[in-house]
């Protein structure tokens, strides 16, 4: 897009200059006529004389040459100062007036010439009255032209010229100096280089920039590359479109992937960033004529934070209405939201088109594109299926995977490296909302009956296959099926609830958040529901394993309508359930009351697994795994006795390990028999439940002797 100064470029700018100095020679004699009577003043030419104006115009053409020079607009002398009159529709008069404006940015001697000019030196630029002296002569003329340096004229609606001095908005129009806008100046004297006020903001797409398009689904491309080639000539707004989807439907790409086949750059500008900032007010005009500058398409991302009841918001959405309503071109916007943008803007053709999420067999397309020989192909494909990523993330990740592999001193990606990577962009931006679980646990870490183990596995294997049997292999045309996964881990505490939780997040190679729920429950009415509608959106923008602990307080029993509490109540419940049905992820409730859990809600479920009391061989089994290898055990230690005596939940039976291992490792001894003992009691006055002699058996001696005496 670039158009690169020649010597030919050069010599035709200075020749508009040297057309400028003409008309300024003009003036300076018409002023000199003027100022005859005051010839004899002492203060007259204190600052500026005569003779420097003379010499400022030294080389003008002589007087024939010179009044060719005035033939025909300005722009037919520079390059781009046309190719702006034909962006903005510009007419002689104001392609003038650009020119007359321009001239200080390049050479500061007109500077000295206007202040000459206007009998004020400190008036260095050109005010409405000294462009309607060069540009209009006669009254009638110069009444006409007025009209085109009104804040409603093209120059200054386009954003094309603006005020020298701020202050000057409320001085007569004559009296106001004016300035070209510095990114005006800057295009005409041949950058293309985004606007100093958008970077940050925004980011401009030429045609040729990579992007994963093979991927993205034929029609829709061919649909947005017919919109972007229709003429933006028309007098009538042009449309708006309005792609929306979730986190990974690769939105942007698909518009990036359009403007390349339709050979166009993209303006994608960041709303959400701006109205951050601040900036939105003032920075969506300049993005609107960034566009045009840079003949791009203005594609506006996360257009969702404009729905907020802000008035910070609200007159930014005013400003956007505004300028749709006036653009002849296409306007895309981004977001999640599903929202209408026609009934927002009634008089400009607008639509909403959904955005599917990549097809497994898109994902690995990529993936492989972006992996090939660098992983197996399994691992790729594992990956794939595992991320619901769009093509901008999975690029993201190949990158941070080389920078992994790197920090290791290898050059070489391990499937480790891309894991990591990818789990990492996966995750939703939930801090504040819910805590991460660190995944200490594996399959070997559980103890449960064969069959909830099996149901375990189960659980895994329908969450990392979800999206190839239901989208993949067809069976989501058949059967009325969401992508998202639901189970609920019922049983008493300790029983091994979230550390399957943890297992399942870990196998999947995915984040475990767990939701606190005193952060989301409130008992004021509409609070429940709007705290966990964040929940539920931030978790849509990522990859992670939802984690409802005690999901009974959320999604109890309706009642029995008896007031209008109960009956606010009950709805609460019926949009929980409707909101976890939409969720296209994995989450797993658990509670320690299955029957007090709605059942409505239980046969919404995709899977319901109990977690009884272990057993006796359980048991003995979990004490086993509660002592790391690593810890010294005396000789003494009777685990079958305390598996057969105590009935007691995995996690009590950790708990008791880790006492009695600080109780030993106070008095510097491997953890014997007697700690273990002293720590059993104590787990059971925690319980709030009395042992005694028969409990302990022959071991019972070993409470009179207490572990902490010597510490």
């Amino acid at each position: 897009m670039s158009i690169a100064h020649g010597p030919a470029d050069l010599e035709a700018l200075r020749a508009g200059l040297v057309r400028l100095d003409v008309r300024l020679r003009s003036a300076v004699d018409s002023w000199r006529a003027e100022l005859d009577g005051r010839a004899d003043d002492p203060l007259r030419g204190l600052y500026i004389s005569d003779s420097d104006v003379d010499v400022l115009l030294e080389g003008i053409p002589p007087d024939g040459a010179a009044e060719r020079l005035l033939d025909g607009p300005a722009g037919a002398l520079v390059p781009r100062l046309d190719q702006l009159a034909r962006i903005f529709g510009l007419d002689a008069f104001e392609q003038e007036t650009l020119l007359i404006c321009l001239a200080p940015e390049i050479d500061r001697r007109y500077e000295r010439l206007y202040a000459y000019l206007q009998d004020d030196v400190s008036r260095r630029r050109p005010t409405g009255d000294l462009l309607l002296r060069l540009l209009s002569p006669g009254l009638e003329a110069r009444v006409a032209d007025r009209q085109r340096l009104t804040p409603s004229g093209r120059l200054l609606s386009e954003g094309l010229l603006v005020l020298a001095d701020e202050t000057a908005a409320s001085w007569p129009l004559l009296s106001r100096p004016l300035r070209v806008d510095d990114r005006v100046v800057e295009f005409l004297l041949g950058s293309d280089q985004l606007d100093a006020r958008l970077v940050g903001f925004g980011k401009l797409f030429q045609p040729d920039d990579s992007v994963e398009a093979s991927a993205l689904p034929d029609d829709l491309l061919s649909s947005i590359q017919r919109l972007l080639e229709m003429p933006s000539d028309s007098p009538s707004p042009g449309p708006v479109i309005y792609l929306h989807g979730r986190s990974g439907a690769a939105k942007r790409a698909a518009l990036r992937g359009a403007c390349r086949a339709a050979d166009r750059p993209l303006l994608l500008v960041d709303l959400d960033a701006l109205l951050s900032a601040g900036r939105a007010t003032s920075a969506l005009p300049l993005a609107a004529r960034e566009a045009r500058l840079q003949r791009a398409v203005l594609g506006l991302d996360r257009v969702d934070r404009l729905l907020a009841d802000d008035p910070e918001v609200q007159a930014a959405r005013n400003v956007l209405r505004t300028l749709l309503t006036e653009r002849r071109a296409p306007t895309f916007l981004i977001g999640e939201t599903r929202w209408e943008p026609a009934a927002w803007l009634p008089t400009v053709p607008a639509m909403r088109v959904e955005m599917p999420m990549l097809a497994p067999s898109a994902r690995i397309k990529i993936w492989r594109e972006r992996l090939d020989g660098r992983l197996p192909p399994e691992e790729i494909d594992e990956v794939a299926a595992r991320f619901r990523l769009d093509a901008e993330a999975i690029q993201a990740v190949e990158s941070a995977a080389r920078l992994h592999a790197t920090w290791r001193g290898d050059n070489r990606i391990a499937p480790d490296d891309v894991r990591a990577a990818a789990r990492a962009l996966a995750a939703p931006p939930l801090a504040g909302l819910a805590r991460r679980l660190d995944l200490r646990y594996g399959w070997d870490d559980i103890v449960l009956p064969p069959d909830g183990l099996a149901q375990l596995r189960e659980i895994t294997a329908r969450a990392r296959h979800q999206s190839i049997v239901l989208e993949e292999w067809g069976f989501g045309r058949k059967h009325a099926r969401r992508l998202g996964l639901t189970a609920l881990f019922a049983g008493q505490p300790g029983t091994g609830k979230t550390m399957a939780a943890e297992i399942i997040a870990g196998s999947l190679g995915l984040e475990l958040y767990r939701i606190d729920l005193a952060a989301v429950v409130s008992k004021y009415i509409g609070e429940t529901e709007k705290n966990l509608e964040q929940v539920f959106r931030a978790a849509d923008h990522g990859d992670a394993v939802l984690l409802f602990d005690e999901a009974d307080a959320l999604f109890g029993k309706r009642s029995e309508v008896r007031d209008a509490h109960d009956r606010y109540a009950n709805v609460e419940v019926a949009y929980l359930l409707q909101r976890l049905e939409a969720y296209d992820g994995l989450a797993i409730l658990t509670t320690n009351m299955r029957g007090s859990m709605d059942e409505a809600f239980i046969r919404r479920l995709d899977f319901v697994l109990e977690f009884p009391m272990p057993e006796e061989s359980e048991r003995l089994a979990i004490w086993r795994r509660a002592l790391p290898r690593e810890a010294p055990i005396d000789s003494d230690v009777d685990l079958p006795f305390l598996a057969r005596k105590f009935r007691l939940a995995g996690g009590h039976i950790r708990n008791i390990a880790l006492a009695a291992a600080f109780l030993a490792a106070a008095q510097h001894r491997p953890i014997g028999m007697k700690h273990l003992v002293h720590a059993t009691r104590r787990e059971y006055q925690k319980l709030g439940k009395m042992v005694g002699e028969g409990d302990f058996e022959h071991y019972y001696g070993l409470l009179k002797d207490p572990p902490d005496r010597n510490l």
